[in-house]
């Protein structure tokens, strides 16, 4: 568990392997590459892709032909060079571009022969010719259909020379012919336009009549629809037996496309090339055989050990099974630097006993963790494996407290143990959950104090590995602040829990009060044990009050963080409280109610809702208590991610 350890690796040969030196870290998938800040002489950096246009064609083609590009294996394809994938372009991806265009443009005509047809035969009734109706020596004539609200304002025009004759009404529109003089043709045509009318623009070779026309253009359609069925048929035969070629050629095009783009990340010198990238140690040998391989190219590893590498190295989380979905969780604060410390086991461990304590039911968390472990198999989403860990917490603590979705009749709950409550101070043993809230509340401050403690623990150690002796010895978050914090803390509990007083001035002095002093002059004490001088310097004015505003806002962060834990407590009584509105609405908080089927679907809904919402919430909360309260005592999340150069269509 931890951060993979990282090697620097610089390949070299001549400049002729370069492509296969790219290509090979890129099929690696374990190369992160770097840039050169200055190339002695970059020959070939500024040259255009020589394989951009065939690239280009071969993407545009699988758009057109519904191919999602995927990577395949492409040892068997000979093709190397940018004129042999032009020529591959224009010969099978060609001839595939023939059909696809002669069945485009079937079907476009078909659609619109269907188009036409359908307004025909709205105008069956009509027996007299086309060819005779548009020819008409002194009378304009338009077929089509108008919105049928309109047909009343056609009696207005009745005496204006524009007659409509309406053949058939189906729904909105009626369908029919215009008629006007020849002289008032652009009046009627404005008149009609007005009118939302819309034409039917008819082929040219449909001279006859409404009748025969649409006989005509049924054998028309018929005869496109064999042949559209036809070409389709060719056109999935051939996709399908050139399909797995295609993205096999497309493979190795888009690996050499892209190998061509990182050579601008390789230093040319003498036609030999260099290049350095990053790998994970236990990747190192294996990838350095294999581009041994290729003959005359050299790799070079050289180990980064974490106190020597600088902050550029990436780093690249290794967790077990069980703690790496949370890795999510510490991606989205910000990954740790290399050589440091990985807090996923940490945020792990703390997230599931959180969660588990504010959401404690055997019935809703085994329903989450089902859930999770359903969801992870259907989605990629990371929230679903943490679903499945934290509902196995949830169960755990629901067998304390008794509750199987929300009824504590089923498993005798932890606080029905009447020793245990007497040794709390209780004279009875409680009934309810809500009866103990005060402890549940002291409870929840204690953690919150333990994972203070703990947090403030990390960063000191961590400090003390970096040799950063000011930070470990006299920050907020380091012996100073551990020393102050505890005090404070066992000086409050033991004057209003045990009744013990701790606040002596001798215990004032030498826990209290020197390390905030010591706290106060952090910097100049700082600078003291290392040796050197930093930042600028200052007034003894504006030392003072700025060192006086930071002690005083890391006093308030100890104790709104410490306060912001109660809120572990709140939801614990929270879900018992919606549990018994849950019970209360179904009718079952009464000793011997009567279980009918509309106690049950409420029961159903009500847990549906609460796991719905209150999970939600809880798991929002502790990720918050996780980010504010816990990181911010010794994480700094400044890391870079370890991104491999490879070869994607995503």
């Amino acid at each position: 568990m931890g951060i993979e350890k990282m090697s620097q690796l610089t390949v070299e040969g001549p400049l002729g392997k370069l492509d296969n030196a790219l290509l090979l870290c890129c099929e690696s998938r374990m190369f992160q590459m770097t840039e050169f800040s200055n190339a002695a002489a970059p020959q070939n950096l500024s040259q255009e892709n020589p394989y951009e246009m065939p690239y280009n064609e071969m993407k545009n083609m699988a758009a057109s032909l519904n191919i999602t590009p995927q990577l395949k294996a492409y040892d068997s394809i000979s093709i190397e060079s940018p004129e042999e994938f032009e020529k591959y372009c224009n010969d099978t991806v060609g001839e595939l571009a023939k059909l696809k265009e002669e069945y485009d443009e079937i079907a476009e005509a078909l659609d619109e022969h269907r188009r036409t047809d359908s307004n025909l035969k709205h105008l069956l009734s009509l027996d007299v010719s086309f060819h005779e109706l548009f020819n008409m020596r002194y009378v304009k004539a338009q077929i089509g259909k108008l919105p049928s609200v309109n047909m009343q304002k056609l009696d207005y025009y009745e005496n204006k020379g524009l007659h409509f004759i309406p053949f058939e009404q189906d729904g909105e529109y009626t369908w029919g012919v215009y008629l006007a003089p020849k002289n008032d043709a652009a009046f009627a045509d404005t008149v009609m336009n007005s009118l939302f009318f819309e034409a039917t623009v008819l082929p040219d070779y449909l001279n006859a009549d409404a009748a025969e026309s649409d006989a005509v253009l049924e054998k028309i359609i018929s005869d496109e629809e064999q042949l559209k069925t036809l070409l389709k048929q060719k056109l999935d035969d051939f996709t399908a037996n050139h399909k797995e070629e295609f993205l096999a050629v497309f493979s190795k095009l888009k690996h050499l496309y892209e190998c061509f783009e990182l050579r601008k990340n390789a230093l040319i010198s003498n036609d030999r090339f260099t290049f350095t990238g990053y790998c994970p140690t236990k990747s190192c040998t294996k990838l350095t055989e294999k581009l041994l391989t290729i003959g005359d190219v050299t790799a070079t590893e050289v180990p980064l050990k974490g106190k020597a590498a600088t902050a550029d190295v990436p780093v690249k989380l290794k967790n077990n099974v069980i703690f790496r979905p949370f890795e999510m969780f510490v991606k989205m604060y910000g990954l740790p630097e290399y050589g440091t410390f990985d807090p996923t086991p940490y945020v792990a461990v703390t997230y599931m006993l959180m969660f588990g304590i504010m959401f404690g039911d055997v019935g809703q968390g085994l329903a989450i963790s089902l859930l999770g472990l359903i969801m992870s198999r259907i989605s990629k989403n990371g929230l679903f494996p943490i679903m499945t860990r934290i509902g196995l917490f949830s169960a755990a603590f629901g067998v304390l407290y008794g509750s199987v979705f929300g009824i504590e009749t089923i498993i005798e709950p932890f606080f029905h143990r009447e020793n245990i409550w007497r040794a709390l101070g209780y004279t009875e043993q409680p009934h309810n959950i809500f009866q103990v809230a005060t402890v549940l509340l002291i409870a929840a401050l204690c953690i919150g104090i333990v994972l203070i403690v703990i947090s403030m623990t990390f960063n000191t150690v961590l400090n003390f590995r970096r040799r950063k002796w000011g930070e470990a010895l006299f920050s907020v978050n380091g012996v100073c602040g551990l020393v102050f914090y505890i005090a404070l803390v066992a000086g409050v509990a033991g004057m209003f829990l045990f009744g013990i007083e701790l606040f002596s001035p001798l215990y004032i002095i030498a826990f209290i009060a020197l390390p905030l002093v010591l706290i106060f002059f952090k910097h100049p004490l700082s600078d003291l044990i290392s040796g050197t001088k930093h930042g600028e310097k200052i007034s003894i004015g504006n030392f003072i009050i700025e060192n006086f505003i930071d002690l005083f806002e890391a006093a308030l962060s100890f104790l709104s963080n410490t306060m912001s834990f109660l809120r572990i407590g709140g939801f614990i009584l929270s879900h018992a409280g919606m549990m018994l509105v849950v019970a209360q609405l179904a009718g079952t908080n009464v000793p011997g109610a009567e279980i009918t089927v509309g106690t049950v679907i409420t029961y159903i809904i009500g847990n549906l809702i609460v796991m719905g919402v209150e999970g939600l919430l809880v798991g929002i909360q502790i990720l918050r208590l996780e980010f504010y309260e816990i990181f911010n005592r010794f994480y700094s999340g400044n890391g870079k991610s370890f991104r491999p150069v490879e070869i994607t269509f995503e």
